[in-house]
């Protein structure tokens, strides 16, 4: 009897094969598209023909995606998509936070023991992963699956956390100067040098942006009199890449990497490190994120429903299916996975939205004078907020304790904030996290934005619609058109399908680390199992 039952199990399990058994990809793929709103999937569909269609026809789309966090900014997204967890767990509240014990701001990729390597001239600065508290999903590919581990990127931020704590490849712009730092290399990499030296940025100076496709295919205006482009931009399209005088400077450099034309060189990046690393060529799962950020860069000059989103769009369609080729030939179409994101949405350009409802900007300063007005009132003269960066309003040393042994007296100074016109309201840091549960859908995500040491005193909360950027358009709340991002996932083990299910980007790593068969200590994220074969 003991034979038959063994038999019969034996059976059972070879017709039904655990996940363990199923043959872990070769390749991870990771695509953030910094500034990639939800909507923009549907409502500029007509335009892919090629990476994005696969995507949507291919894969998995998840198209109820949202951050469930406050503090929705580039460095923020990044690292939750990369660890599958929230602010409140990795530590990365924004791409900058006020230093206390400094006195002064810090950058979320501040690393005071590593200094960068420059490919170009010598770049003073200290950079890498530290303030991330948890690792990232590939940080556990390398550990657990023997991976190499490739990052890339316009912008330092993205570039560290998507390569977490140790990665072959980190690569970033800084300045004018491509970099890495010596978290992650302690000499340039051989054919990163190769490839810059054979393809300098410096020959696009000149070039001219126009439209991928003829204008009457593009929605709305092709010039937006509100945008707020760079210095001898126009309005709209087209754009030339030319910065303050015939050479190549810095702002050449910041117009270059806000055109398709960077993204485009990014996929080339990618193909190269493919080849020159063999990536999911061995034995092992490797590990290739690109930190995409033209469209965030023209998003922020010339907002949502510009030519020049669009465009930027339509061209890393074309860029993707590209890099999906040159996977399917290299690597197998069944053997690699693709995750792609956003890090946070967009607000419509509020001189704009003002025209039909609500909305409109609220200067920095205005907050701080009135913070610093209402103080006054109750300890007297002297200097007493030491930064607002962006939502968190940090008060010079022993203010906020003294504030709170004088009855009424903090209470006193969020109301003069809220008297601002544009903020909606004002919250305390110190027990924000008690609201995880709340009923309140701001306290909730303000809470999970709040870490402790580095979050501010007061979080000030604007009304929908009204932002602080200096920017045509900006983000960093929890409202629906920053939050709202699209997840798609395409290739080995996944089923395709448009799912509805509420979700976040969290859930990414968990889910390609289940598909990688590696393990996580902890995420905040789950797995997303309606969207894969045989779990």
């Amino acid at each position: 009897m003991r034979s038959v039952v063994i038999a019969i199990v034996l059976l059972l399990f070879t017709a039904f094969p655990s996940r363990a058994q199923s043959e872990s990809p070769k390749l991870v793929v990771l695509l953030v598209v910094d500034q990639m709103r939800a909507d923009y999937l549907d409502r500029f569909q007509h335009h892919w023909t090629s990476g994005l269609k696969r995507l949507i026809d291919e894969g998995a789309w998840f198209r109820q995606a949202a951050y469930p966090y406050f503090q929705t900014n580039t460095c923020v997204g990044h690292a939750t998509i990369a660890t599958g967890s929230l602010p409140e767990t990795h530590g990365i509240i924004g791409n900058n936070w006020y230093d206390r014990a400094e006195g002064r701001l810090r950058a979320c990729a501040d690393n005071s023991d590593s200094p960068l390597i420059s490919y170009d001239d010598p770049v003073e600065a200290t950079l890498g992963p530290d303030n991330l508290m948890v690792p990232t999903l590939s940080d556990e590919l390398r550990v657990q699956a023997s991976a190499r581990v490739v990052s890339l990127s316009m912008k330092p931020r993205v570039a560290v956390m998507l390569a977490g704590h140790g990665a072959d490849v980190a690569l970033w712009r800084q300045g004018t100067a491509w970099v890495t730092s010596t978290a992650y290399s302690r000499e340039p990499v051989a054919f990163i040098e190769q490839f810059l030296d054979a393809n300098p940025v410096a020959n696009d100076l000149g070039k001219v942006w126009t439209r991928a496709l003829p204008e009457n295919l593009y929605l709305f205006s092709g010039s937006v009199d509100v945008s707020r482009p760079f210095e001898g931009w126009n309005t709209g399209l087209p754009h030339t890449l030319i910065g303050l005088s015939d050479r190549p400077d810095l702002l050449f450099y910041e117009k270059w990497e806000a055109s398709p034309r960077s993204n485009d060189y990014l996929g080339q990046l990618a193909d190269t490190a493919v080849d020159a690393l063999d990536l999911g060529q061995r034995e092992a799962t490797d590990y290739l994120a690109l930190g995409l950020s033209a469209l965030d860069g023209a998003g922020h000059r010339f907002g949502p429903q510009s030519h020049e989103v669009q465009d930027v769009l339509i061209q890393l369609d074309r860029m993707l299916g590209h890099l999906f080729d040159k996977l399917d030939a290299t690597v197998g179409s069944d053997r690699y996975v693709v995750a792609l994101t956003g890090d946070h949405g967009v607000v419509p350009i509020p001189e704009r939205r003002a025209r039909l409802a609500d909305a409109g900007r609220i200067p920095a300063q205005q907050i701080i004078d009135a913070a610093e007005t209402a103080i006054r009132v109750q300890l007297g003269p002297g200097r007493h907020v030491a930064r607002f960066e962006e939502q968190d309003l940090y008060l010079e040393p022993n203010i906020y304790a003294r504030l709170l042994d004088q009855k009424g007296a903090l209470e006193h100074v969020a109301d003069a904030i809220r008297a601002v016109e544009g903020v909606a309201d004002v919250f305390r840091g110190d027990t924000i996290r008690e609201r995880r549960n709340s009923g309140n859908a701001v306290e909730r995500a303000l809470a999970r934005n709040y870490y402790p040491g580095r979050s501010g005193d007061l979080l000030v909360v604007p009304r929908p619609y009204w932002t602080t950027s200096v920017y045509a358009s900006g983000h960093g709340t929890s409202y629906g058109y920053d939050t709202r991002v699209p997840i798609l996932l395409m290739g080995d083990q996944i089923t395709p399908g448009h799912y509805l299910a509420e979700v976040t980007p969290a859930d990414i790593t968990p889910t390609l680390a289940a598909i990688a068969g590696v393990t996580l200590a902890r995420t905040d994220g789950r797995v997303l199992t309606e969207a894969l074969d045989n779990y």
